[in-house]
């Protein structure tokens, strides 16, 4: 399956808030493991983990999605940095745009950079761009001023810098002089041309500074998991779905900050393709989140954006447009002094977890599913979590009298309140977007996302619903079948008249190469790389750009004109199209053996482990309990039903249909409903 020299095992890792899922692939043979995060030293759940799968050689591939980065930039806990940029515009990173996020909050509150002032140091440099495409110098930093600026990090305390100085997109030879300036501090130093070579210096600025921030932490971490790990090859899944090597994400953290729901993107999508389905939504519910994402289905995951904020940061680089919300398994139920119910965003995460586990006092979404019988000890994370029942029924009925119900109609308002949450999420992303979700799936995923499927699906006029095989850890899942990927880009600002077919391919040729550079030295094949060319364009004035793929012909314009027609509803032909930027990604695409077709079948003897009371809305039936990891593809049933499986459970609501698709997913649909949903 892998394609990297002497690679014939990958194991998939996911970090998150209250588990830590692995995947290990072999001779197409999947072995999941799950067990409970520890959050003071992570790496310790998945060392356990890998050891629990066999542990790791010089055969084996790890792949891992961290919740490091994104953490230590959430909380604020990043390596104390300093900033070096022109003289005048230390203030940048903090003035910023002129947006607001919240345009009618009296009191509205700004983030703070990540950088304090006081850490920001200036120099006398100044470059312009020329008009004929270049650059002049106009001003450089001295010998002795770049001594007293050595001098003046070295007792501020700084663990890494950023430097960060005016058109160094452009001019990249300016960032890198004051870089070997600061060589003798022995300091990580990130230079914001070398991460993001585009223009728009406040995003350029932030996305360095949040770099830099992440750079010590992230270097150790890494470093410790690799010499922990003794054998195998580290590799991290970037904010695009695509791996990295461990050495460069070490360097450049920010690429890897949304590397857990991209690894769930690129599984749903995986999924999603040997089931039949083309465009869909993804919905992956965890402990402590939910993540909503769109899929196109056009060969692989490809709705990427580059104006990604993170905790209200911009970090400009390459990711999958996914949409966060506070609310997930272990999402906290409060009511507050008005009486209304409230569920997240703040969650019992692993330690102590929900009122279940036996260590929490606070009532959970996922406390109310096991009030409900949606969830039993004998599969839940695998069997190795008790379930404390009678804990769980205090707890609601505490919370039924604060909310003056009984103790079950409070557990439905729980689930009804994060199901809103993950409507609204749903339209964001289909809406919102322009996608009309009557003809758009709904891959459900992560270790609660089943419990929700078919009652999202129904809520919003969806085709239908598939739980993907695996549910709990597909991520992780992601993570192991996930492509290798390298992006490249140059700024270019310029009339796109002026570039040729001919002499865009000639400066895409540069930018491959580096790409394939970067591929080779981890590992992989130069003759399984592919090369991908876009370019960003926009018409003459505009502020913002769209990309479009490079086919190398004249019709680039056409495609613009189209594109930006579809979107927004109208073209200007008359106005000159300007070439932003040029793109390349050098992509190693991970071999994905077809799905065998699916015939029809019964369900096997012993599939249906027993019977009893689940709660779907209000009412409680009797229902029948499946065993998932026993079901065969071709297969189908009728609910009320719970399909339970050791990463994760579904539930087929009365009057609902499952069916067994190839590979092995579960396809829930109203009435006896065919699988549908290949929309244009």
């Amino acid at each position: 399956m892998t394609t990297r020299r002497g690679i014939s095992r990958t194991i998939g890792v996911d970090t998150g808030g209250t588990f830590t899922d692995l995947v290990a692939v072999e001779d197409g043979e999947v072995r999941a493991e799950k067990l409970p995060s520890t959050p003071d030293d992570p790496a310790r759940a998945v060392l356990e983990g890998i050891e629990n799968l066999g542990g790791a050689d010089e055969a084996t591939e790890i792949v891992h999605g961290t919740t490091v980065a994104l953490n230590t930039l959430l909380t604020g806990s990043g390596a104390p940095t300093a900033l070096v940029t022109n003289r005048g515009f230390r203030d940048l990173i903090e003035i910023g745009r002129q947006t607001r996020p919240e345009l009618y909050a009296l009191h509205p509150v700004k983030r703070e950079p990540p950088i304090p002032r006081s850490l920001r140091f200036e120099v006398g440099q100044r470059t312009w761009p020329a008009l004929d495409g270049g650059v002049e110098r106009v001003e450089e930093p001295s010998a002795a001023e770049l001594a007293r600026l050595r001098a003046r990090i070295a007792k501020s305390g700084a663990k890494s810098a950023a430097v960060c100085l005016l058109h160094a997109y452009a001019d990249p030879e300016s960032e890198r002089l004051v870089a070997r300036a600061l060589e003798p501090l022995g300091l990580p130093v990130t230079c914001s041309a070398d991460i993001l070579p585009e223009y728009r210096e406040y995003e350029r600025f932030s996305t360095a500074a949040v770099n830099a921030v992440l750079v010590p932490l992230m270097g150790r971490y890494l470093a410790g998991l690799e010499r922990a790990l003794g054998g195998g090859r580290l590799s991290i899944l970037q904010s695009t779905g695509g791996t990295l090597a461990a050495a460069r994400a070490a360097r450049e953290p920010a690429r890897v900050l949304l590397s857990g729901p991209a690894g769930g993107v690129v599984g749903a999508a995986r999924a999603a393709r040997q089931a039949g389905l083309e465009q869909i939504v993804t919905l992956d519910m965890g402990g402590t989140s939910t993540d909503v994402a769109f899929h196109r289905g056009r060969g692989r995951v490809q709705d990427i954006v580059r104006d990604a904020e993170v905790g209200g940061l911009p970090v400009a680089l390459p990711s999958l447009d996914i949409h966060t919300i506070g609310c997930g398994g272990g999402s906290l139920v409060r009511v507050d002094e008005g009486g209304v119910l409230h569920v997240g965003p703040q969650s019992a995460g692993a330690d102590p977890g929900p009122v279940c586990h036996g260590r929490g006092t606070q009532p959970t979404v996922t406390d109310a599913h096991v009030l409900s019988g949606h969830l039993s000890s004998a599969t839940f994370a695998g069997g190795r979590v008790h379930l404390d029942h009678e804990a769980v029924a205090h707890a609601f009925e505490d919370l039924g009298a604060r909310l003056g119900t009984r103790p079950q109609a409070a557990a439905a308002a729980v689930i009804d309140v994060a199901r809103a949450a993950m409507r609204r999420a749903l339209g964001v992303m289909t809406m919102q977007r322009g996608h009309d979700p009557r003809a758009l799936p709904l891959v459900a995923f992560g270790g609660a996302g089943g419990l929700h499927a078919a009652a999202l699906a129904e809520g919003l006029d969806l085709p239908g619903a598939l739980v993907p095989r695996l549910p709990g850890c597909l991520s992780a899942v992601g993570m192991a079948h996930a492509d290798a990927l390298s992006d490249r880009s140059r700024n270019i600002l310029a009339p796109l008249t002026e570039w040729s077919p001919t002499r865009r391919r000639r400066a895409q040729t540069e930018l491959a190469r580096e790409g394939r550079a970067d591929l080779v030295t981890a590992g992989h094949r130069p003759g399984r790389i592919e090369i991908e060319r876009s370019l960003e364009l926009r018409y003459d004035g505009q502020s913002y750009e769209l990309s479009v793929a490079d086919d190398g012909t004249r019709g680039i314009a056409e495609a613009f004109h189209s594109r930006h027609e579809a979107l927004y509803g109208w073209r200007l032909e008359e106005r000159e199209v300007e070439l932003v930027c040029l793109r390349v990604r050098a992509v190693v695409r991970t071999p994905e053996p077809a799905a065998p077709k699916a015939r029809s079948r019964p369900l096997p003897a012993g599939a249906v482990t027993g019977r009893r009371k689940v709660v779907f809305g209000e009412r409680a039936r009797v229902s029948a309990v499946v065993d998932g990891s026993c079901l065969l593809p071709g297969q189908r049933f009728e609910g009320p039903a719970v399909v339970e499986d050791p990463t994760g459970t579904a539930l087929v609501p009365p009057g609902w249909t499952a069916r067994v698709t190839p590979g092995g997913h579960l396809w829930l649909a109203r009435g006896r409903g065919a699988l549908r949903g290949r929309s244009g």
